[in-house]
């Protein structure tokens, strides 16, 4: 007994020495930062660099001479994305003797990172990277080349990475990434598709799904994308900049704050989370917290379309036009085609009393036949202030002339001679625009066949190709090459030329189904609001009809004086006479030449057996301005068989019952038959 006890004393104390020698060694281990190493190299490893970074912080500060971890640290920012960090990471582990060879790869990606593409490719292309490193190297090859507009060497650099491994998911999102920037819209969803079934625990591969998900069917069918990815990793700042705008342009304004939030927690700096939480400020009439929020971008954003418009917006309501104007001008030099700045420097130049530019910077829009009256009436002015009346006077009646017609193509000067290459969407699409402004239809056919051939994936080639099939009257063929281009990127673009074609082609019920499908996926999207409710308004929906109007209301004001007009007619139609009265007052005040607005004013006065002339007068004012719309006509009939003029009521309305196509034809008759 004794000597069993003995033997469990010695086994217990052995026991207590390995124990204690197991301590000092793992003491040991966190003392010199091996540990910490340890475990932020295994963070690595499993895509985790946040925590790796913390971990690499501690072995640094107990190892400060650890050329490794420092190495590692550099890997660590990188992933996170802060490339000055990676680049002064890097050149520590190089002083403390680690050879540049070994940290080509993430050099490359620190210079990147912070614009240097000569550098990044320098650090990639150098005789001494490591086999190991040429996967991420031809990675930033690809992303460097791209970023200075060679293609050709970005797509080299990508088919040599995918010899290295095809089966790597980060190489079929760098090659989805630039099939989307080259225009490849059905080549980048085969890529993110591919890069999803090689690691669906990926969340840059399910965020690029995300991304092209929005545009292919829209916003509301991205999120469930963006939810997998973020399940995936909840830390992925891209991912979660993506998320916030499309929650943002989703009309979700606070679960977006919430999102700019999470980012901001991760890092605090983002410029991102900053420029999306001015945006919902200034949307919100919040300008002087724009400015604030804008400035915490640091101008990190200066150079991106969105920041330029948001800055131009919030000069306007400063007050100060000059600066709007000097901060518009290279957006519109950059992107022609872009009417809300383009209206905006317009607008801006006009304030500063600079007419001859507002003139020129509005002149493109103003030639398309569906140009907006806000725009006609703002050249109009313009065109006062610089003393040609006549001018002036045509753009105010096209301003006042009830029906829009439909989408036209944006004005462009031919250049001299053709684009060498006709399958580049970049040269050709402006000049097949400028073929058709210039009437040369079946050369801008020719063009438009041979760029839609080259680039079958790409929806802005058969867009193009239905602007064209479309000027030249084949509009059933339109609406296919836009049901093609539709299909592949279902964006405003599309959705308008395509719910157009489909109205001109005699298929309302089509459009409509269109439209409405763009409105669930884009519920904040204003032009589609408009026409969805226009929608309503003619199948006599008016409860829906109020609805759409009202969402359109919140975001534009109550300064749009067709929307007041709508607004009227829906809310008379509800028996809310008051509200009607209201709402078509307010209207014909903002526009009073507009025959649309006399109408309703005159037609709810009418309709709210107001007494005295002014209803008749009102609708007389209508008619004149706008005699050959049938509509009109109608409602001045109504009003003389009401004060008892039947002889004036009965031309008044035979003249609208001889529209054949008028909609409203029957109730015309049916009044002829009732005086």
């Amino acid at each position: 007994m004794m000597r069993r006890s003995r033997l469990f004393l010695i086994i217990g104390l052995i026991a207590a020495l390995m124990a204690l020698a197991g301590l000092w060694q793992w003491r040991a281990h966190e003392r010199d930062g091996s540990a910490a190493l340890a475990r932020g190299l295994a963070a690595l490893d499993r895509g985790d660099a946040r925590t790796a970074r913390v971990e690499l912080m501690n072995a640094i500060k107990d190892n400060p001479r650890s050329a490794v971890a420092r190495a590692a640290q550099a890997r660590a920012l990188a992933d996170l994305g802060d490339g000055a960090g990676a680049q002064v990471e890097v050149e520590r582990a190089r002083s403390l003797g680690q050879a540049p060879a070994a940290t080509r790869a993430i050099m490359a990606q620190a210079y990147f990172l912070q614009g240097d593409f000569a550098g990044a490719l320098a650090e990639a292309r150098a005789t001494d990277l490591p086999e190991d490193q040429a996967l991420d190297a031809a990675h930033v090859i690809a992303r460097a080349a791209l970023a200075e507009g060679d293609v050709r060497e970005s797509e080299t650099a990508l088919k040599r990475a995918l010899a290295l491994n095809a089966r790597d998911s980060d190489t079929w999102v760098e090659v989805g990434r630039l099939r989307m920037a080259t225009g490849d819209q059905a080549g980048a969803i085969a890529a993110a598709d591919q890069a999803v079934a090689l690691n669906p625990k990926s969340a840059l591969a399910l965020g690029l799904r995300a991304e092209l998900t929005r545009t292919q069917y829209g916003l509301v069918a991205a999120l469930p994308w963006f939810d997998r990815a973020m399940a995936v990793n909840p830390d992925s700042v891209p991912v979660l900049e993506q998320y916030a705008a499309t929650l943002a342009d989703a009309g979700q304004a606070s679960r977006m704050l919430a999102m700019t939030r999470r980012i901001l927690a991760l890092d605090p700096g983002n410029a991102r989370a900053w420029m999306m939480q001015a945006v919902m400020a200034a949307r919100a009439g919040q300008d002087d917290l724009a400015r604030k929020l804008l400035e915490r971008t640091g101008g990190r954003l200066d150079g991106e379309p969105a920041t330029q418009l948001l800055r131009g917006i919030l000069h306007l309501q400063d007050g100060n036009p000059l600066l709007a104007a000097q901060t518009l001008a290279p957006l519109v030099d950059a992107q022609p085609w872009n009417r809300p700045a383009r209206i905006l420097l317009g607008r801006a130049y006009a304030d500063n009393g600079d007419q001859m530019s507002a003139a020129a910077t509005l002149a493109p829009i103003v030639a398309q036949q569906d140009a907006d009256p806000y725009v006609l009436t703002l050249a109009a002015r313009v065109q006062e202030s610089l003393g040609d009346r006549a001018m002036a006077s045509d753009m105010l009646a096209r301003a006042a002339w009830p029906v829009r017609p439909a989408a036209s193509v944006f004005a462009t000067a031919l250049p001299n001679g053709a684009p060498a290459d006709p399958a580049t969407a970049h040269d050709n699409i402006p000049y097949i625009r400028a073929l058709l402004t210039a009437g040369r239809n079946d050369e801008a056919l020719e063009r438009a066949r041979l760029l839609n051939r080259a680039n079958p994936g790409a929806p802005a080639a058969w867009l193009i190709l239905g602007d064209v099939l479309q000027a030249n009257g084949q509009g059933r063929e339109a609406v296919r090459a836009y049901e093609a281009g539709a299909n592949i990127r279902f964006d405003r673009d599309a959705a308008l030329r395509l719910v157009s074609a489909l109205q001109q082609t005699g298929n309302g019920p089509r459009a409509e189904q269109v439209a409405r499908l763009f409105l669930r996926q884009h519920p904040m999207d204003r032009d589609m609001l408009r026409l969805v409710a226009g929608f309503a308004i003619a199948r006599e929906d008016w409860r829906s009809a109020e609805r759409l109007l009202q969402a359109l209301r919140a975001q534009v004001g109550d300064n749009d004086a067709l929307l007041m007009t709508d607004l009227a007619r829906v809310s008379l139609e509800q028996r809310k006479q008051k509200a009607a009265l209201a709402y078509a007052r307010h209207g014909y005040a903002l526009m009073p030449g507009n025959p649309v607005t006399a109408d309703m004013l005159g037609w709810v006065l009418l309709r709210s057996d107001a007494k005295g002339p002014m209803a008749v007068d009102l609708l007389e004012k209508a008619v004149a301005l706008a005699p050959s719309v049938p509509v009109l006509q109608m409602h001045l009939g109504q009003a003389y068989a009401a004060a008892g003029r039947k002889g004036e009521a009965r031309l008044a309305l035979n003249r609208a019952a001889s529209v054949r196509d008028f909609g409203n034809r029957q109730e015309a008759l049916a009044a002829l038959k009732a005086l």
